[in-house]
């Protein structure tokens, strides 16, 4: 029974059972003794401690952002710092899981799911017809492969030597990896992220990559990538896999496997591969689209040479005793209408044009592509009928030959193309030569663009012999010029002296960069498969352009291609707007489905301006109609083109090494080169000489170039209406330089006047040593009624800087 406590009173709870806080001690009152337990403690006899100072009054602070005042309203409570870090850290537990146990999961899901390629079907599908047109749409080649290319070769078939040379090449690690290399993954990713390069992925994912025709680069790509070169490794063996990936990879020429490859490189079968051609053989995989440059097939055999020593697949003896494995000449593996040596050339370029827009020989053949090209049959045929008719005289000097490309401005389609007669390997329009004067053209087209109050058609220079400009003495032709001369007179005549100070006047970046806006690239790449910074001097050491151009750009001192020529006066033609010349319209799959199209749209070159461009163009064209009807050169009825011609000289011999014809007509545009096709060496000529013998002239810009220039543009304009250009801007009579108007013109033959070509790389040579000997027109000679009147009757004026006219 529960009894009631007396008021004030506590009940009486067992020992450590309290219910609540003990009671506070009762304070001392009237009647009540004090409690002894709330007296201070007594002072100790023996000492007494001073008593503390009293603490200052804290003074207060302003309120500032250092001291910011206390918020008002109610304060938010705070997590206390263990519970945050505490937090932060299972986050991070929670990330590294994902991170590590992510990629696994996603590995072992994908690998249940993905296939691995089969060899036999993979090889069928890689080995698609493809076919090329004409612009008319008749076939000029179907692209079948090398015979034997549908044959697989066995383990035992290949030799070790090429099993060794593809693992050097490729992936060295291939017998003892798992389908991927991390290690060579982790080092790919350093390299690219200090700005290098490198691919990472073996033999197995290489295959893969084959198979899926996959091959962009993208992270959910490379992982797929491993997963199926992992699943392939545990499903293979190492011999299964690289046997099939020999018998599906592409080679280059044509050839997919080893065994094909074998044929078109060597003629021989696969047995009897030499470690040396297995070396060269494994080397073209990484770009089979090069197989044919010397050089790079030189780099590549090197390579892998030195990685099959490394790996002591290759005796040091066996590395020092090796020789260059030269393959023999290509032969033609397509069907269709025969392909001349000629137009391989073109098929060639059409193929590498593809490639610089994503689309590979391997994928071409993959969809059964059908390419459709620019070139113009009777256009090909006319160039391939104007080069032998002018060089049939010259066999007596079996190792000159020429090259001509022919574009339409208004498209920019390549209409004729001719890289040679097939005795060279590489391709002569694509081969950089010294333009020597028909490079003067973007010299005006600097001048007017930078300083266009004070250059212009007719404007009067000084063109006087003997001249030092920017410090460097300058020759004209012969002694020949005048005190004082117009720019047009001046590039009828080729009068150096008068476009080496245009030069040194609108500046030696800005000529560069005429040049550079007409078409001419900033990054030249030879058929030879070597590049370049165009238009610069070279680093001696790496072999880059220096930025640094000398003033002999004036006078066509660094080299160019054939195709760059006549890109750039295709932009003059086409009224100041840039269009880039290209073989391929169009592509499309076996299906029909559009895989590419040329749809550039023109682009005003010399400005964002296409008035002012067009007046600089207009400008440039004026100041050419006169070149070749002076130099003997007219096109038949006096049909309305502007032209200009160039020539290099060998060293200080006074003989020539290169000489160019490049011109066009509103509808046109045509570059010729002449020279030796082996290495810059004298040049002569047989088929016509108005002055002197007409067997061993010395050959110039309006010889042997002239006349093939002169007879395609006749054939191919033939019935074509003749049409006028539009007319220069007034504003080109620009103020005199010299004082007093011009003198009258005479009607002397246009000079030629050549660059010295020197005998290592032009782009880092000093100003080129030149002459120059206009003559007088001569009645018609030795070619008889086809015979054009010319007077190339030269003759060395000693060093100095020139140009080719």
């Amino acid at each position: 029974m529960n009894r009631p406590y007396p008021p004030g009173e506590p009940p009486h709870w067992p020992r450590g059972r309290h219910p609540g806080p003990i009671p506070p001690r009762r304070s001392a009152g009237p009647g009540r003794p004090a409690d002894p337990r709330n007296q201070p403690e007594p002072e100790l006899l023996t000492h007494r401690l001073p008593a503390p100072p009293p603490l200052p009054a804290a003074r207060p602070r302003p309120a500032g952002p250092r001291n910011p005042p206390p918020p008002s309203g109610p304060a938010r409570p705070r997590v206390p710092r263990k519970k945050l870090w505490r937090r932060i850290r299972r986050g991070l537990y929670v990330l590294a899981g994902v991170c590590l146990l992510g990629p696994v999961i996603a590995f072992v899901v994908a690998y249940q799911f993905v296939r691995v390629p089969d060899p036999t079907a993979l090889a069928a599908a890689l080995n698609q017809p493809v076919t090329l047109y004409y612009a008319d749409g008749s076939v000029m080649y179907t692209k079948t492969g090398t015979a034997g290319n549908r044959q697989l070769a066995t383990w035992d078939q290949i030799p070790q030597s090429m099993k060794n040379a593809q693992m050097a090449a490729e992936d060295e690690t291939f017998m003892t990896n798992s389908g991927f290399d991390l290690n060579a993954i982790v080092r790919t990713v350093w390299n690219r992220l200090n700005g290098g390069t490198g691919g990472g992925s073996t033999i197995g994912q290489e295959y893969v990559k084959k198979a899926t025709g996959n091959d962009q680069p993208t992270l959910a790509r490379k992982m797929a990538e491993m997963v199926e070169s992992y699943k392939m490794t545990n499903t293979y063996s190492k011999q299964d896999i690289l046997t099939a990936y020999l018998n599906t990879v592409y080679f280059g020429r044509g050839a997919y496997g080893i065994k094909a490859a074998a044929k078109a490189f060597y003629g021989e079968d696969v047995s009897k591969l030499t470690n040396e051609q297995a070396a060269l053989l494994a080397g073209m995989v990484q770009l089979p689209s090069y197989a044919d440059k010397p050089a790079y097939e030189q780099q590549r055999y090197r390579y892998v040479l030195g990685r099959m020593l490394a790996n002591h697949w290759l005796s040091q003896a066996e590395y020092d005793s090796a020789a260059f494995p030269a393959p023999i000449a290509q032969t033609s593996a397509g069907s269709g209408p025969a392909l001349s040596p000629t137009r391989q050339y073109i098929v060639a370029a059409v193929f590498d044009e593809l490639a610089k827009k994503g689309l590979p020989e391997q994928a071409l053949s993959r969809s059964r592509a059908k390419i459709y090209t620019s070139i113009q049959p009777p256009a090909q045929t006319d160039a391939e009928h104007a080069v032998a008719k002018i060089t049939s005289a010259d066999r007596g000097y079996p190792h000159e030959g020429a090259a001509l490309v022919s574009v339409d401005p208004s498209t920019g389609g390549i209409v004729a193309y001719y890289g040679g007669d097939g005795s060279t390997s590489y391709d002569l329009a694509r081969t950089p030569q010294q333009p020597g004067s028909s490079f003067k053209p973007y010299v005006l087209a600097a001048g007017l663009r930078t300083d266009p109050g004070r250059i212009g058609l007719n404007t009067v220079y000084d063109g006087s012999d003997n001249q030092t400009i920017d410090g460097q003495l300058v020759h004209n032709s012969d002694g020949e010029g005048a005190s004082r001369i117009t720019v047009k007179d001046a590039m009828t005549k080729s009068v150096n002296t008068v476009f080496y100070r245009m030069g040194a006047q609108a500046g030696v970046n800005n000529v560069r960069q005429a040049a550079w806006d007409a078409g001419i690239p900033k990054r030249i790449t030879s058929s030879l498969g070597s590049a370049f910074d165009s238009l610069q001097q070279d680093d001696p050491v790496t072999g880059n352009g220096t930025g640094s151009t000398q003033l002999g750009i004036s006078i066509g001192q660094y080299p160019v291609r054939p195709i760059d020529q006549a890109q750039g006066y295709a932009t003059f033609a086409n009224d100041g707007k840039y269009l880039p010349a290209h073989f391929v319209t169009k592509v499309t799959d076996g299906t029909g489905s559009q895989l590419y199209r040329f749809d550039t749209a023109a682009v005003p070159a010399f400005g964002s301006d296409p008035a002012a461009s067009a007046a600089i163009a207009h400008t440039v064209t004026a100041s050419m109609t006169d070149v070749a009807s002076s130099s003997g050169d007219g096109l038949r009825g006096g049909r309305p083109n502007a032209a200009k011609t160039g020539t290099a000289q060998f060293n200080n011999t006074g003989h020539n090494s290169e000489a160019w014809m490049v011109g066009y007509t509103p509808q046109n545009v045509t570059a010729v080169w002449f020279g030796n096709t082996q290495q810059p060496a004298p040049i002569y000529g047989n088929y016509h000489n108005g002055i002197g013998s007409d067997h061993g002239y010395d050959v110039y810009g309006r010889e042997e170039p002239g006349y093939i220039w002169q007879d395609f543009m006749n054939a191919y304009l033939a019935g074509q209406p003749a049409r006028d250009f539009p007319p220069a801007p007034a504003g080109t009579a620009a103020p005199a330089t010299t004082g007093n108007p011009a003198p009258a013109t005479s009607n002397q033959t246009t000079p030629d006047t050549p660059t010295t070509a020197p005998a290592t790389t032009p782009s880092t040579t000093a100003a080129p040593t030149t002459s120059d000997q206009p003559t007088s027109p001569q009645p018609t000679a030795a070619c008889g009624p086809s015979c054009p009147t010319t007077t190339p009757g030269r003759r060395h004026h000693g060093p100095g800087p020139g140009s080719g006219g």
